[in-house]
């Protein structure tokens, strides 16, 4: 199944059999084809369906533990009593602090420990994707401070706003937004990555099933909801501490009620490229996958050397890079990326042997027994 900002597909091995597939599913009531746009929402609707199955059949204990203390942090971090009037804004900084009540810093505490705690579940249970979830979190914060910037002088915002007093938050919604997009690029182009090597077939028609089954439609509708989702809640806290009086305690329940959801779809949002692309992959954009080609020196190799098989004296396309380490084109099906010998192609993450099967013959043999004498040193 499956599709950062750049992605890295490892070999088909790497991802587990699939106890249903994608075209195996059927929806009960489809949306007439003759309405606008029927067949794109039926898409999304039986890849939503099909995600969801898969969730059920694989979700455990320990993700729903870590929603679970998603759950905590956010409605410990929002529900106090020391914001159910907005707050006291003439108090700052570590004064500010000191002012809180004794129960209520130690709720602050325990809101500030799950939310370590959910991180780091997070980490441990999307490997693939732990530099990515840092990022989203991140830019979840960075969209609370962005509205912060806007709530800053005007605390009804967006009533009444002042393009003067928005420049601040524009930029930081900006520069979120930028990096989401890449995020979402990078899953994308890593999946179309994956499918070009581990489904490659003559046919185009095949090739063209294994893309539709690796569609990333409703991942991509998750994604936005939860950008959605997100954004109403850090507008409706914000909204609910800048102002005082018992009159928007409304905008709190808002809040919850956007950021509550939010929590398990950004642990869908992580988990579904990972499960459909296997755990040896690397989300990447395509140009972070050539840059980091080119910075390791296998984009290309030198002049040929001249290496033979050592048993039948056949020309081989082993070859040295810019240093002088042995490289050879990547034995995956589809993929050439000239690897060293002995580790992992950039591109794929197919292991390299340091033997290798002469193509004619047949005979397996280090890769430095194909050298010319003149070059083995």
């Amino acid at each position: 199944m499956g599709e950062e900002t750049g992605v890295e597909a490892g070999p088909q091995t790497t991802t587990s059999a699939l106890p249903f597939r994608m075209v195996d599913i059927t929806l009960a009531k489809p949306v007439p084809s003759h309405l606008p746009m029927a067949d794109a929402v039926n898409t999304v609707r039986k890849e939503l369906v099909f995600q969801w199955k898969l969730l059920r059949n694989e979700w455990n204990r320990a993700h729903y533990m870590t929603i679970g203390f998603g759950f905590l942090a956010l409605v410990l971090g929002s529900v106090s009593s020391e914001l159910w009037n907005g707050g006291d804004a003439k108090i700052t900084g570590l004064d500010g602090v000191l002012a809180i009540n004794g129960f209520q810093f130690f709720q602050m505490l325990v809101s500030i420990i799950c939310w370590g705690w959910f991180a780091y579940q997070a980490l441990m249970l999307f490997p693939v994707m732990r530099v990515h979830a840092i990022s989203l979190l991140v830019m979840w914060n960075g969209l609370i401070g962005a509205q912060i910037f806007f709530h800053r002088n005007n605390p009804t915002f967006p009533a009444g706003f002042s393009l003067a007093d928005m420049m601040e938050g524009t930029l930081v919604l900006l520069v979120v937004f930028f990096f989401l997009f890449f995020f979402w690029k990078a899953v994308v182009e890593t999946r179309d990555l994956h499918v070009e090597i581990n489904h490659l077939h003559e046919d185009v028609r095949v090739m063209e099933e294994a893309l539709a089954e690796h569609s990333l439609r409703g991942w991509t509708t998750v994604f936005g909801a939860w950008i959605m989702l997100i954004m109403i809640s850090a507008w409706a806290g914000l909204h609910h501490v800048s102002s005082f009086g018992d009159s928007n305690v409304g905008f709190l329940v808002l809040h919850l009620l956007t950021g509550l959801p939010a929590i398990p779809l950004l642990l869908f949002v992580l988990w579904y490229p990972q499960r459909m692309l296997g755990n040896q992959t690397s989300v990447r954009t395509r140009a972070a996958v050539d840059a980091s080609l080119e910075m390791e020196g296998g984009a290309q190799l030198l002049q040929s050397i001249g290496a033979t098989c050592p048993e039948c004296g056949a020309a081989s396309n082993l070859g040295l890079n810019k240093s002088g380490e042995l490289v050879y084109p990547c034995l995956a099906e589809g993929c050439n990326t000239p690897t060293l010998v002995g580790t992992n192609c950039l591109t794929c993450s197919e292991p390299m042997p340091n033997r290798i099967a002469c193509p004619s013959c047949g005979v397996n043999a280090p890769a430095l027994d194909y050298m010319p004498d003149q070059e083995a040193w």
